[in-house]
């Protein structure tokens, strides 16, 4: 098999060359034992192509690449050097980025107008960010401990970071990454997810264009149970960042305590709650909430799945949300995420639709729930109608684990109390959304609820500088902001004597 493909995009009149090998030293190469995935269009079912899948001993080979470039190269390369790499990354990711967003539709079913785009955006803004982050963040302290002896701190870069990312956010997960963990100093190995590696693999070619000297940055497609888990038992790497599953977020874990103590950020699930209080904006809040679980098709660990609103307006919630869902939320007329009429796309896989599928009819057959769907399936395509359930208690299946699909659940409540515990009732942690137009109510909402995001009045807004992470099951560590950059950076205490004898 050939190490790249032309590849067409007839829907945006795009013809390109896609990558299909591993990303090693700054070539693509292929497996060491020949084996390949293959991919396919989500929107369509049909395969899109093939590529090369690491084996342990190309994770070997990676490492070692990396390490290379960290102790001969990329350790030596001052904080300056590295941020105007990065903005010479960022102009190619400009430049490119309406070829980028294409192939994260094509490969991931995203609507490549209202959503691929803006994953692009999003990207160009954190490149710009952590560029500008790279001699700012890094900084350490001066510590006068007496007359005759002072200390420092160094804020110094790990080494090698192995990253694992997940298929919701191809390349934006991979760029919160990147771009913060090069901006430390760090030399990377990242495996994106099978099943929607393609947009990585390209954009390696403009991480090579940019400059940035040969293994630096590693890519490795390949699957979890083999490349995934060879990176976190490492004991060429230092540290390990994961998005993904809980499940898998314990296993990545396990596999670092058991191998060489790496440290570790995860980013793992959520079921994150809304809570709309009758003095609330409602149609406001509606707006906001059907964006916060049906964006992306609801495969977002932030979507705001379990939705609580005060029983005063609870029937007028339901009517008006229904009314915005049936008349926004479409898969368009031709079911294909490049039109502009399609809001909402296809999810990522037949595994994923069947697993989705499993609890609306839990939801309908086993618990007897009332469900509202919004659309009819498609003839082809994993798609799957925005669907609710109401008047769901919360020790409901469905409202206790992570669906990741667009399906939601909505249940009323009578006063604060109840609200608030009725949030906080969850082994996750990652985000949460209130909406009151009472500042004391959302005040008391931001200080009683276990997460680690917040949102007043708004859902799923994120913003690049401000750090993003989660409570309980929901991960450790911080992601983006100030925050990004130091958790690819640890602390080194230097003692210094000047006393005379």
């Amino acid at each position: 098999m050939s190490l790249f493909q032309s590849i067409k995009i007839p829907q945006v009149g795009i013809e390109y060359q896609q990558p299909l090998g591993l990303f090693i030293n700054n070539e693509f190469v292929k497996s060491s034992d020949g084996k390949v995935i293959e991919t396919v269009n989500p929107a369509t079912e049909e395969p899109i192509t093939s590529f090369y899948a690491a084996s342990q001993e190309d994770v070997d080979s990676a490492v070692n690449a990396a390490r290379n470039a960290f102790d001969n190269v990329w350790s030596k390369t001052s904080p300056e050097e590295r941020g105007a790499l990065l903005l010479k990354l960022f102009d190619l990711i400009e430049r490119d980025k309406h070829l980028l967003a294409a192939i994260e539709t094509l490969d991931s079913g995203k609507p490549y107008h209202s959503n691929s785009l803006g994953d692009l955006e999003q990207i160009l803004q954190l490149t710009r960010f952590f560029a500008g982050a790279a001699d700012k963040f890094n900084a350490g302290s001066y510590l006068p401990v007496n007359h005759d002896k002072y200390a420092y701190t160094m804020k110094v870069p790990f080494g090698v970071v192995a990253q694992i990312v997940p298929w919701n956010y191809p390349l934006a997960m991979a760029s919160w990454k990147i771009q913060s963990c090069l901006a430390a100093g760090n030399t990377i190995v990242i495996k994106p997810a099978e099943n929607t590696s393609l947009s990585l693999l390209y954009f390696a070619q403009l991480v090579k264009e940019a400059g940035f000297p040969p293994g630096v940055l590693n890519i490795l497609p390949g699957y979890g149970a083999i490349a995934g888990s060879a990176l976190a038992s490492h004991m060429g790497v230092d540290k390990i960042a994961f998005t993904g599953s809980t499940a898998v977020g314990q296993k990545v874990m396990a596999l670092a305590a058991q191998s060489n103590l790496k440290d570790v950020t995860l980013e793992c699930g959520g079921k994150s709650p809304c809570v709309i209080f009758a003095d609330a904006n409602i149609d406001e809040a509606i707006q906001w909430v059907a964006g916060g679980i049906l964006y992306n098709s609801g495969q977002n660990c932030t979507a705001n799945s379990r939705i609580y609103v005060q029983k005063e307006v609870y029937n007028e919630f339901l009517e008006k949300f229904s009314k915005h869902v049936a008349e926004t939320w479409k898969f368009g007329s031709k079911s294909d995420p490049f039109d502009e009429d399609c809001t909402i796309g296809p999810v990522i896989s037949k595994v994923q639709y069947d697993r989705i599928q499993s609890y609306i009819n839990h939801g309908k057959e086993k618990e007897g729930l009332t469900i509202k769907q919004f659309a009819d399936y498609p003839s082809k395509g994993y798609f799957i109608p925005p669907t609710f359930f109401t008047e769901v208690p919360i020790t409901s299946k469905l409202s206790q684990e992570e669906i990741f699909g667009p399906v939601g659940v909505i249940a009323p409540f009578s006063d604060y109390d109840e609200a608030i515990k009725l949030a906080n009732d969850s082994s996750y942690g990652l985000a949460s959304c209130v909406f009151s137009e009472n500042a004391r109510t959302t005040a008391q909402f931001a200080r009683d609820i276990k997460s680690g995001t917040v949102w007043i009045n708004s859902s799923n807004d994120e913003e690049i500088s401000v750090p993003f992470g989660g409570f309980k099951m929901s991960g450790i560590g911080r992601e983006l902001g100030p925050s990004g950059v130091e958790e690819y950076l640890q602390t080194k205490a230097v003692h210094v004597n000047i006393s005379k004898l």
